[in-house]
C-alpha cells in the first residue's frame, strides 16, 4: 500500500490495488488512514533542537580552513 500511495507500482500492480480497493472495505479504510497519516506528515514543522543546531554550527566552525 504504501508503494501505492508513493505512486512506485506499476500499472498491474496499481490496477489490481485500484479493484481491491473498491471491494474491500478495510482495505479502503487502511488506504484513507494512510493517505491521513501522509497528509500530516507532509504539514509537519519539523524543528531541529537548539543543541542540534549548536552541534551543527560548532561542527562548521571547526572545520573551516583557518585564514592566515
Amino acid at each position: 500500500m504504501i508503494r501505492y500511495l508513493y505512486r512506485e507500482t506499476t500499472e498491474e500492480e496499481r490496477t489490481e490495488i485500484d479493484k481491491a480497493l473498491i471491494c474491500d472495505n478495510d482495505l479502503m479504510a487502511l488506504y484513507n488512514d494512510l493517505c491521513s497519516m501522509m497528509k500530516e506528515m507532509d504539514e509537519a514543522q519539523l524543528q531541529p533542537s537548539a543543541a542540534t543546531v549548536l552541534n551543527i554550527l560548532s561542527y562548521s566552525r571547526n572545520t573551516q580552513p583557518k585564514r592566515q
